[in-house]
């Protein structure tokens, strides 16, 4: 069974607000707390490239490909390991409430034993990170329309 570490908050502006800053995955570091470099191509198997540090964790470097990728809705990433240590997909996903409001979630998605227990391990640094992304993705697309 997969292990889901999720954070997701509501964000006053439209999804197209919200996908444009999500969308632009090499400034992530100019405002997201968690990254400190990243670097990507948004298209399918495009390379995605993110140094993340987290409280308590440390640095985190995920080194992995655009899985899947849809205009205002969602981007996948795959991070590939060996096959013994199961897999893990990161998303980050955006939904339309309204023409006025959006949602955003970011999270981690553990598959396989080795791989399921690392999420476990993780999860309190990890949603705590999704938390601070969102929270500052959501300060810089609000005061974008304000």
């Amino acid at each position: 069974m997969a292990v889901k570490v999720e954070y997701r908050i509501g964000i006053a502006a439209p999804v197209d607000h919200v996908y444009e800053v999500i969308a632009d995955i090499n400034a992530w570091p100019q405002w997201s707390p968690i990254h400190k470099q990243a670097t990507a191509t948004l298209k399918f198997g495009g390379a995605f490239e993110v140094l993340e540090h987290y409280e308590g964790l440390g640095n985190w470097e995920i080194k992995g490909f655009i899985a899947d990728w849809s205009p205002l809705s969602h981007i996948h990433v795959g991070v590939p390991k060996r096959f013994w240590e199961g897999s893990l997909t990161r998303y980050f996903e955006m939904e339309e409430l309204s023409k006025t409001g959006s949602s955003f979630a970011v999270g981690a998605l553990f598959g396989g034993y080795f791989s399921e227990r690392e999420g476990k391990l993780y999860r309190p640094h990890l949603r705590k990170g999704f938390e601070a992304m969102a929270t500052a993705l959501k300060t810089r697309v609000e005061s974008k329309i304000l």
